[in-house]
C-alpha cells in the first residue's frame, strides 16, 4: 500500500481469498471489493483467474472496472515508482501498446536436468565444444514478471494473453526482479528488507508504511 500511494492511480484495491489478509489490507487504506470466488482462490489459479473475478465483482459492487490495471504482486517487494509513472504515460499516450512490463536482466545460460539426469543447456547457442561461455555470446535475456502495467480491454479480448504482443520493457536494477517463491527468497529478501543500515540499492526500491525506514 506505501508503495501504491506514491504511484498516479486512482484507485487501490486489493485482491485476495483470505479475510486476515483483507483486513491487513484495510488496515493500510486499500479497499477490498469482497474476497476472491473459488476459480479465483485455488492453487493453481491464474493471474487471468483474478481478472475474471474482478471483471465480474466489481461493477457488482458499484466499482467502475480501470482502463488500466498496475499490477502489484506483494511477492516482488522491490519496485520503482518512475518506472511505474512512465508505464502510464507510455499507455495513455500509445494506443498501439497492449502493455509495459518492468523488467530486470536476466542470464540466458540456464541448464536442465536431461531424462538421463544430466545437465545439458535450455537455449540453443551453446558451444558443444565448450565448458563454459560468456553472458556477452549470447543475447541479452529478461526477467519479465517483476510488474505489469496493462489494459483491461486485453483480458476481455484475449483472455489468458491479456497482456499482448506488444510490449514495451522498462529495464531496471536486478533488485526489482526478486520474487518470494520458496523458504529462500523469503529469507533473502528479509534480511535485505532488515539490513541496517538500508544499503542504497534496497532503499531506492522499497516502500514501507514508515516513511522513516
Amino acid at each position: 500500500m506505501a508503495f501504491a500511494r506514491t504511484i498516479p492511480v486512482e484507485r487501490i484495491l486489493l485482491s485476495t481469498d483470505s479475510e486476515r489478509y483483507a483486513e491487513i489490507g484495510r488496515r493500510y487504506g486499500a479497499e477490498v471489493p469482497g474476497l476472491r470466488g473459488a476459480a479465483a482462490s485455488h492453487d493453481t489459479a491464474m493471474e487471468e483467474d483474478i481478472l475474471a473475478d474482478l471483471h465480474a465483482a466489481l461493477p457488482a459492487r458499484g466499482i467502475p472496472l480501470p482502463d488500466l490495471w498496475v499490477w502489484l504482486k506483494p511477492t516482488c517487494p522491490f519496485r520503482d515508482a518512475a518506472a511505474v509513472a512512465e508505464a502510464l504515460r507510455l499507455l495513455e499516450e500509445r494506443s498501439d501498446l497492449d502493455a509495459v512490463r518492468i523488467v530486470s536482466e536476466a542470464d540466458a545460460r540456464l541448464h536442465v536436468v536431461n531424462a538421463e539426469g544430466f545437465l545439458e543447456p535450455l537455449l540453443p547457442g551453446w558451444d558443444p565444444a565448450r565448458s563454459k561461455m560468456r553472458r556477452s555470446e549470447f543475447p541479452k535475456v529478461y526477467q519479465p514478471f517483476n510488474l505489469e502495467v496493462f489494459r483491461h480491454r486485453g483480458w476481455v479480448e484475449r483472455g489468458s494473453l491479456f497482456i499482448g504482443r506488444r510490449v514495451v520493457p522498462i529495464v531496471l536494477p536486478r533488485i526489482t526482479g526478486l520474487d518470494v517463491d520458496d523458504r529462500d527468497s523469503f529469507e533473502i529478501i528479509k534480511a535485505l528488507i532488515e539490513a541496517r543500515p538500508r544499503p542504497e540499492v534496497v532503499a531506492r526500491h522499497l516502500r514501507t508504511p514508515d516513511a522513516s525506514a
